[in-house]
């Protein structure tokens, strides 16, 4: 060992202290990490940084391998699992610590280490490792694997009966699978060990970091270092490590390596200075930090000639300019910007703003933006597959009400209860930050930050992470037709909104007008960033029929063939859906340039349903003409089409595309849009809820459920808002009230009144109807056991009704497995008080009934008015 790669430690030096197998070492002979091995020892001698291996291995064990690897000579070697401390010498040397080893003398002194061999002898299961393995402070045994636990247990009786100065690490080894038990003096450890070293020598831990890999480093790696750990660790190591630099307060001091072994220790000391930063061009907008201290902006500010970017620090603000290109993007990496710092930017020198591309705001849309690394969080979906587009089963909510807390952590303790229920994958009301303490959430204005009411970037991560543990896919409303009306600074930026298009909520986004690639661009940055920082499995574009643009590709052949190139690079499917209302032949169909939209929100046959049982409700500007339009809608998926929503004829009906229509009973919007935000069962009865849920979620689309529905919980979901400007809240209350007539809307909750939102919180026990739930979900197992089975498609569907009757069935005939499944729905209008029973033929096996114990006599089946029953024809 004669290589004098670093100089002695100087206690003004940055130290890395490191574990060596699966961390330090190249994993495999992996050739980017021995590349990666050599740019460290570079590094490590042009920046006088000192390396402390901390190692389990023993002291003979640790120079092979610093000769085997070429690894960089350390100044201090920690090994035997924290029991021996060896220093190098000026000659190059290494000897062992004196000090160390008196301080573990002291502890073992009641038993040394030959009277503890002597104590273990009689268990049987327990074999000595190699004399080189042994220490003075270390007694080392292997044994099976499958007893290592047992064995252990034997182990503490006998140290707690005698009293023995000793404490217990067990392993088992990776590489053939040996339990493995080292008994070492009681309290040692490797991280007490480190601990011992830095108090001897008098340094500041905060030079100090730290990079694992196992649970043997976890006292190490939650010490208080910065710490990298590195990407093949156990992903439960890297939940508990997060967890615990939580709890203790620490925001800077981990870093989540996404590389392996050596090339994950480079990517960590690039990131705490101990290495330089990857030159890499950073194009999204936003703050992207590239070291623990250091932060890149980029903001397209073209309306300004000057952007500061001011940042608070401990020690007051500091204003840095940022750089204008000719294309008007501002742009700079600045010291002292370090994760979780806020800042603001400074327009010309005079108006502070968020920036356009803030990744949190902390205090809200009208305050400081603050500095986010996607990187800092544990994510354990690395088995997640997703969910296939015919499996999926929606289940729309909004974040907060569907809990009391209203927050992504609360939201994931009622996660079991959906997939009791047969969900497969959530929607979430739009999160991007809005104004005031509640919102809808399409009144957002800060479209990659998530709202803060519902917790912290991580949060929203957490409960991803947690719906893929599920076995529950992600799916995010966006919102790219209009910003809201209060926070919205972007204009003030460039020229982000249209001057010749206009929708119903606002200025709209500047598609097709001068400059308008940029905002383009910052659009589909947007969708993708969602995506990608997030895992989402899919994205519900809002109302593209109002994301006006005359341009050719438009916007959302944009947005199609971004998302497409992102999920090319995971291993899940992508789901991409566009709310159009009504059919759109154009969305669903593949063209040279890009692939279609994997679907559609038609609300066809919703509202065919309303208009049928309630002729004189009212709840969207399509005017639907009651039976005659359910018959359509079930028949051939919708009636309507088109960007303008235009009735349509047989003849101009294009392909349905059936398995790419989401559908529903009730969404936020028809429950929403009602003045009292009454849901279904509400404006009819349980029953006929149940009769049209069996229609909905045994058809041949994408199902969705609206929260809440399974339950027929009591609970309104009024529209409600809560901007800070009062004149905005007024301005809302008084349009809201002139969208109905004075005797509809009497006693209604205006948006701005918080009982709007306190009501809509429906998810407590007394709202909550159990035989709902277990209707759907026999609905549901129903659903999946159709399309497993291959029946449940368009191509085996057949539609009919009886009108006198209103009966309205669904008949889908498998003839490769010889049956057919019938399914049919009485749906009796409001009006229809006087409907009497009546019997239809009892063809097969009874399936379902949404009538308990319904009279069957002389082969026919009584169906009451608003049942649904569910035959099975074996032929």
């Amino acid at each position: 060992m004669s290589r004098a790669d670093n100089p002695l430690t100087d206690p003004a030096a940055q130290i890395l202290a490191t574990d060596l197998d699966g961390t330090f070492i190249p994993l495999n002979q992996d050739p980017q990490n021995q590349s990666d091995l050599k740019t460290l020892t570079a590094e490590f001698q042009s920046r006088n940084v000192s390396v402390v291996f901390v190692t389990g291995r023993h002291f003979a064990s640790v120079s092979q391998a610093i000769e085997e690897f070429q690894l960089p000579i350390p100044q201090w070697i920690i090994c035997d699992v924290g029991t021996s401390i060896f220093k190098r010498q000026t000659s190059g040397e290494f000897e062992p610590v004196a000090a160390y080893q008196d301080y573990q003398d002291q502890i073992i002194a009641s038993m040394p280490i030959e009277k503890l061999r002597e104590l273990l002898q009689p268990i049987s299961g327990l074999r000595l490792q190699e004399p080189e393995k042994q220490g003075r402070f270390k007694l080392s045994y292997y044994t099976d694997a499958s007893l290592l636990e047992q064995e252990v247990d034997r182990i503490q009786q006998l140290l707690d009966k005698t009293d023995a100065p000793y404490s217990i690490i067990h392993s088992v080894d990776p590489f053939n699978g040996d339990g493995l038990i080292d008994l070492l003096p009681a309290t040692v450890s490797k991280a007490l060990a480190l601990e011992w070293w830095h108090k001897e020598n008098q340094l500041d831990p905060s030079s100090t970091v730290f990079s694992g890999d196992s649970g043997n480093d976890l006292a190490a790696l939650t010490a208080g270092y910065r710490t990298i750990l590195v990407g093949n660790a156990d992903r439960s190591l890297a939940q508990r490590v997060y967890n615990l630099h939580r709890q203790s307060g620490w925001d800077d001091r981990l870093f989540l390596a996404s590389a392996t072994a050596t090339s994950a220790v480079l990517e960590g000391c690039r990131w705490f200075g101990l290495a330089a930063p990857e030159q890499t061009e950073i194009t999204h907008p936003g703050a992207t930090p590239v070291t623990s201290r250091d932060t890149h902006f980029r903001v397209w500010a073209p309306h300004c000639k000057q952007v500061h970017v001011e940042i608070n620090t401990d020690s007051g603000n500091i204003s840095h300019e940022l750089v204008r290109d000719h294309q008007g993007y501002h742009s700079g990496t600045i010291p002292q910007a370090s994760t979780n710092a806020c800042y603001q930017y400074r327009l010309d020198g005079e108006t502070t703003r968020p920036d356009p591309a803030s990744r949190y705001q902390p205090q809200g849309v009208h305050s400081v933006s603050q500095i986010i690394d996607p990187r800092d969080f544990p994510w354990a979906d690395e088995s997640w597959q997703g969910i296939e587009k015919q499996n999926l089963v929606i289940y729309e909510l909004h974040v907060g009400t569907f809990t009391q807390a209203g927050t992504f952590r609360a939201a994931i303790e009622r996660l079991p209860e959906l997939i009791e229920l047969g969900i497969t994958a959530v929607e979430i009301m739009p999160v991007a930050q809005s104004p005031g303490r509640w919102n809808w959430g399409y009144d957002g204005v800060d479209l990659f930050a998530v709202r803060n009411t519902y917790g912290t970037p991580d949060d929203f991560r957490a409960f991803v992470d947690e719906c893929h543990r599920s076995g529950l896919a992600v799916i995010l409303d966006v919102v790219y037709n209009h910003l809201g009306p209060e926070g919205n600074y972007l204009s003030e930026f460039g020229p982000y909104f249209s001057d010749k298009h206009h929708t119903p909520w606002g200025d709209a986004f500047n598609y097709d007008g001068p400059e308008s690639e940029h905002v383009r661009q910052f659009i589909v940055d947007n969708a993708v960033y969602w995506l990608e920082e997030f895992h989402l499995d899919g994205l519900r574009l809002d109302a593209v029929h109002c994301m006006y643009d005359d341009s050719r590709p438009d916007i959302l052949d944009d947005i199609r063939q971004g998302v497409s190139r992102y999920a090319k690079t995971v291993r899940w499917p992508i789901h991409l859906f566009a709310e159009t209302n009504a059919y759109n032949h154009e969305l669903l169909t593949p063209d040279q340039d890009r692939p279609p939209y994997d679907g559609i929100w038609c609300d066809c046959l919703m509202y065919s349903i309303y208009s049928h049982v309630l002729p004189d409700l009212s709840l969207t500007h399509r005017q639907y003409q009651g039976t005659a339009d359910l018959v359509e809608s079930l028949a051939h998926g919708y009636v309507f089409a088109g960007k303008d929503s235009q009735r349509v004829t047989d003849r101009e009906r294009d392909s349905r595309h059936f398995e790419s229509l989401v559908i529903a009973l009730q969404t936020h919007d028809s429950v929403g849009n009602h003045p009292h935000g009454k849901r279904i069962h509400h404006l009819t009865s349980k029953p006929f809820q149940k009769a049209a849920a069996g229609l909905v979620l045994l058809y041949p689309g994408i199902p969705l459920i609206f929260m809440g529905e399974e339950f027929a919980t009591s609970a309104p979901f009024p529209f409600f808002v809560d901007f800070e400007d009062r004149h905005l809240r007024d301005a809302v209350d008084i349009g809201r009230r002139g969208d109905y007539p004075p005797h509809i809307w009497q006693d209604a909750l205006l948006p701005s009144q918080a009982e709007a939102f306190f009501k809509a919180k429906w998810n407590e026990a007394p709202h909550r109807d159990p035989d709902m739930f277990h209707w759907y979900q026999s609905l549901l197992n129903l659903r999946k056991q159709g399309i497993d089975a291959g029946w449940l498609t368009a191509d085996h569907l057949q539609t009919s009704v009886d009108r006198d009757h209103n009966i309205f069935t669904l008949q889908y005939l498998n003839p490769e497995q010889g049956s057919t499944i019938t399914v049919h729905a009485r749906l009796t209008p409001v009006a229809d008080t006087d409907a009497e029973p009546v019997r239809i033929p009892l063809t097969g096996s009874l399936v379902l009934s949404s009538v308990s114990e319904p009279l069957i006599q002389d082969n026919e089946i009584q169906l009451a008015p608003d049942h649904l029953v569910i035959l099975r024809d074996e032929t």
